[in-house]
């Protein structure tokens, strides 16, 4: 039996039928399903009322949640101060240094501000490149998404 005989016998030309019906009531559905989506989205009401966008309903988890954060903002950026403070204390004595690697940590876990401090204040790492674009590159970053986050957080704990 050749290869030209074997593609056109009937066995084969019934697998295409029921494969190529297969693939296009897959397609029927794809496209119901696609119709019905849209049909929903253009059913939602634009804009959004604002009581849609709270967090959560109770405005008293968004008063917990607002301070918690702004706590741990604190607090990781005051970590990071005195962790660069300490590192300078220690380059200048000629003792054990922090590794950059955990100020690095530091920084990317929201302390940036406090890096970007210390590094004015104590003059650490500031001929160090590495360091001075990461933190001014995470400092912008960091001040947009905490300032969102806090005021979003914030603004919707009074309504």
């Amino acid at each position: 039996m050749t290869m030209q005989s074997f593609e056109n016998s009937p066995q084969i030309t019934e697998i295409k039928n029921v494969l190529r019906e297969l693939f296009l009531s897959m397609g029927d559905g794809l496209k119901n399903a696609w119709l019905a989506f849209y049909d929903w989205l253009r059913n939602v009401p634009l804009p959004v009322p604002p009581t849609m966008l709270k967090l959560f309903s109770n405005n008293k988890a968004n008063l917990i949640i607002f301070f918690v954060f702004a706590a741990y903002l604190i607090f990781i950026n005051i970590k990071t101060f005195t962790l660069f403070a300490a590192d300078k204390k220690h380059a200048v004595k000629k003792r054990g240094r922090i590794p950059e690697s955990r100020l690095f940590r530091h920084m990317w876990l929201g302390g940036a501000p406090g890096a970007g401090l210390a590094m004015l204040f104590c003059r650490h790492k500031t001929h160090h490149k590495n360091f001075t674009v990461t933190v001014i590159v995470l400092l912008a970053v960091q001040l947009v998404l905490f300032s969102f986050i806090l005021g979003f957080l914030g603004f919707w704990t009074f309504f």
